[in-house]
C-alpha cells in the first residue's frame, strides 16, 4: 500500500531540473514556490508547478485512456495480485533489501528468486497492482505448483474445517485433506505447503472465524484518544454523505426543487477539505467516486471555472480513505480502484460511532453554514418555526456549489478550527513543508493520468461484442474499433462468446467506454443511432418503469427513445407546477455544468503531464467523429 500518499513527494534536498538547469531545493517559501540553489550557488525562487511539470515529463510515457488493467482481472487473479503486493511491498520500499528478504518472500510465494526480482522491477515501471497477477500466457509462473483439483481441495477445507469455533488442529487438517483427495483419485499436497497455507492467512481473519469477532476486535482493534495513522496530511481521509439543510431552485422558473447532496473528503489530520461533490441525486458508488477524483485532483481550474480567485492546495493520493458500511462505499470499481492507486479504503464497525467523529462534525459544520442561506430547512422543525424554506429558496445548484467552495477556501481552511488550535490550511502547509525542527513530508504529486483516473472511478461491467455493436439496458453503442471483436470467441473455446470490459457513467450513457484488450487502451462508443439524446441511468430507469405500468414488458431500443421523449415532454410542460417535475428537468441542466467544471479540473491537472498527442487509434486521414476520451456527463 501506499504509506504517505504522496509517492515522489518534494522534501528538503530533493533535486530537479528547470530549463535544463539542475537545483537542489532547499527550503519552502509557500505552497506555490519554493528557494533552490543551482550547482554554481545561486539562489532561485522556483514556481512548484513548474517543478512538477518538468517532473512528470521525464516520467515514463502516459498515454490517456490506458487501462490500469485491474478490471480485466478475475477475483482470483486480482486477489492473487492483492497478495503478493502484500508480500512485495516491504522489498520494494526498501531499496537495500537483502537477498535473504527476498528468498524468504520467495518461499513465502513459492516462487524463485528471481521472479520476485522480476516483480519488483515490474512494481517500481508500473506502480500497478494488476501487472502482479498471473500471466496466463507464461505457463502458470507465480501460482500453486499442486494439483489444480488438490489446490481447490485444500483452500475448501481450510475455510470449512480449519476455520471454524471446532478450531481443529493443522494435523487434523492435513488428514482430513488427504481422505478428500484420496477419493478425488488426486495426490495430496504435501504437509509443508499445507502448513504454509495456514501460516499465510490473515491471523485476524483466523481469530475472528475460531474464537469469534469480539476477540479479534479486541485483540486487532485500535482504540486510540485520536484517529490511528492520521500523523501527516492526506494519511487518512474519511468521506461520507448528507442532505444540505437548505432548499433550491432551478435555474429556469427559480422555484423549488429540493434539498441536494453533498458527498465530502476531509484530510484528519490537518482538517482540511479534500473535496466534494454535490448532487440532486442520493449518493452512490458514482458520487463517492467522483468526491475523491476531485480531491486527488489540482482544483485550480475547476476553481477558476466557477469564477473565484481563492486556493485550495489539497491534492494527492491518501494512504487511506476511511468511511462507513453504505453499500456505494463497497461496490467492486471503488474497491479495486483503490488498490490500483494504492490507498486503503477501511470501513467504520458497526456501533462505533467514535470512528467518524471528523467527517460528523465537519457535516454538522456545513449544515450549520447553510442555516444562514436563504431557504434554509434548519435542523428540525422547532429551530424552522414559521419559516418557510419553500417560499424563501433562492440558490441553485451551480450558485451553492460557487458559495459551498468559497466558504471551504476563504473561511474554513482559514479559521482557528478547536480541535488542532490552529487555522486547517496552516496545519496542513505545516505537515507538508515542515515546521521548527519537525521535517515536512514534501507536497504531493498529483496523479499522473487524470483522464484515466475518472475512468477508473467509474463504473464497469463486461458484455460481448455483436455486429450491430454493443448492447447495454436495451440501447445499441457502436463504433468502427469494435469490428475486429465481433463475435470473438474465448481463447480456446469455439462456442464462448469473449466479454470485454465497457465503462459507463451513470450521469450520461450516451457514451460508454470500450477496453481493447490489445492496444489495452479504453475508446470512447457512442450511440448506434446518434441522434438519440443524452440519457442518465436515473432517466432510463423512469422509462423502463413508466413501460411496465404500461404493460410492455418486451420493448426495443426505438420504444426506449420514444418513451424517453414523450416522458420529457411532459415533464417540460410541467415544470413550472411541480417539484418533481422542476427538478428533473434542474437536473439535465445540471449536467452540463458538471462536465464543464470536471473537463476544466482535467484540463488544469494536464498542465502537469508531459505534452505530448494522444493517439487516437486512427489514421490522421480518416474522419473523427468525436473527441478521444471525451466524457459528457
Amino acid at each position: 500500500m501506499n504509506d504517505s500518499g504522496f509517492g515522489n513527494a518534494l522534501v528538503i534536498g530533493s533535486e530537479f531540473v528547470v530549463d535544463g538547469e539542475k537545483l537542489t531545493l532547499t527550503r519552502y517559501i509557500d505552497l506555490g514556490s519554493v528557494l533552490a540553489v543551482t550547482v554554481q550557488g545561486v539562489r532561485k525562487r522556483i514556481s512548484v508547478a513548474k517543478i512538477l511539470e518538468e517532473m512528470t515529463s521525464k516520467d515514463e510515457d502516459v498515454e490517456a485512456g490506458v487501462s490500469s488493467g485491474f478490471e480485466i482481472l478475475s477475483e482470483k487473479d486480482w486477489a492473487t495480485a492483492q497478495e503478493r503486493a502484500a508480500k512485495l511491498m516491504p522489498l520494494i520500499a526498501n531499496e537495500r533489501g537483502s537477498k535473504a528478504d527476498a528468498q524468504r518472500v520467495a518461499v513465502e510465494l513459492e516462487v524463485n528468486v528471481s521472479t520476485v526480482y522480476r516483480w519488483i522491477k515490474a512494481f517500481r515501471e508500473s506502480g500497478k497492482v494488476a501487472d502482479l497477477a498471473p500471466q496466463r500466457p507464461n505457463g502458470g509462473r507465480g501460482k500453486h505448483r499442486i494439483d489444480k483439483l488438490a489446490d481447490a481441495i485444500v483452500a475448501e477445507l481450510i475455510d470449512e474445517r480449519y476455520l471454524t469455533t471446532q478450531r481443529p488442529s493443522v494435523a487434523r487438517l492435513m488428514r482430513d485433506i488427504a481422505m478428500r483427495c484420496r477419493r478425488a483419485d488426486v495426490a495430496a499436497p504435501h504437509a509443508n505447503t499445507v502448513r504454509r497455507r495456514v501460516a499465510e492467512l490473515s491471523e485476524r481473519k483466523v481469530t475472528e472465524r475460531r474464537y469469534g469477532r469480539k476477540l479479534a476486535e479486541d485483540r486487532f482493534q485500535p482504540r486510540p484518544n485520536r484517529f490511528p495513522g492520521a500523523d501527516w496530511p492526506s494519511a487518512v481521509w474519511q468521506i461520507d454523505h448528507t442532505p444540505l439543510d437548505v432548499v433550491l431552485v432551478d435555474d429556469v422558473h427559480r422555484r423549488h426543487i429540493g434539498r441536494p447532496w453533498v458527498t465530502v473528503a476531509i484530510d484528519v489530520y490537518s482538517r482540511c477539505i479534500a473535496g466534494f461533490y454535490l448532487s440532486l441525486d442520493p449518493p452512490s458508488e458514482v458520487s463517492v467516486g467522483m468526491c475523491l477524483v476531485h480531491a486527488m485532483l489540482p482544483k485550480e481550474g475547476w476553481m477558476a471555472a466557477l469564477g473565484l480567485p481563492t486556493s485550495w492546495p489539497v491534492c494527492g493520493v491518501p494512504a487511506t480513505v476511511h468511511a462507513d458500511n453504505g453499500k456505494e462505499f463497497r461496490g467492486g470499481m471503488i474497491s479495486r480502484a483503490a488498490e490500483q492507486y494504492r490507498f486503503r479504503v477501511e470501513w467504520r464497525k458497526v456501533k462505533t460511532p467514535n470512528w467518524g467523529g471528523h467527517i460528523e462534525r465537519l457535516m454538522g459544520t456545513v449544515n450549520t453554514e447553510v442555516h444562514a442561506l436563504p431557504g434554509t430547512t434548519f435542523s428540525n422543525p422547532i429551530a424552522r418555526g414559521e419559516y418557510l424554506p419553500h417560499k424563501e429558496a433562492v440558490l441553485t445548484l451551480t450558485e451553492l456549489e460557487t458559495y459551498l467552495a468559497d466558504y471551504i477556501c476563504g473561511v474554513y481552511h482559514q479559521r482557528k478550527h478547536a480541535a488542532i488550535a490552529r487555522p486547517p490550511i496552516r496545519k496542513y502547509e505545516a505537515g507538508l513543508l515542515g515546521e521548527g525542527d519537525v521535517a515536512g513530508r514534501g507536497l504531493p504529486r498529483p496523479p499522473a493520468d487524470p483522464k484515466r483516473l475518472r475512468l477508473d472511478f467509474m463504473p464497469f461491467l463486461d458484455r460481448t461484442v455483436q455486429p450491430y455493436g454493443l448492447r447495454i439496458d436495451g440501447i445499441a453503442y457502436y463504433d468502427p474499433v469494435l469490428e475486429p471483436w465481433i463475435r470473438a470467441s474465448e481463447a480456446g473455446s469455439r462456442k464462448a462468446r469473449r466479454r470485454f470490459t465497457i465503462r459507463r457513467d451513470p450521469r450520461d450513457i450516451s457514451v460508454v467506454h470500450f477496453l481493447d484488450p490489445d492496444t489495452k487502451r479504453y475508446y470512447p462508443i457512442p450511440y448506434r443511432n446518434m441522434e438519440h439524446p443524452p440519457m442518465s441511468m436515473w432517466e432510463l430507469r423512469e422509462v423502463r418503469a413508466q413501460l411496465r405500468r404500461e404493460g410492455r414488458k418486451e420493448v426495443d431500443e426505438a420504444v426506449i427513445f420514444e418513451t424517453y421523449d414523450r416522458l420529457a415532454k411532459l415533464v417540460e410542460r410541467a415544470s413550472d407546477k411541480t417539484v418533481r417535475a422542476r427538478k428533473a428537468v434542474q437536473k439535465k441542466r445540471s449536467r452540463v455544468h458538471k462536465s464543464a467544471l470536471e473537463e476544466a479540473q482535467i484540463g488544469e491537472a494536464l498542465r502537469y503531464q508531459p505534452k505530448k498527442p494522444i493517439d487516437p487509434g486512427w489514421d490522421d486521414e480518416e474522419a473523427k467523429p468525436f473527441d478521444v476520451l471525451k466524457v459528457r456527463m
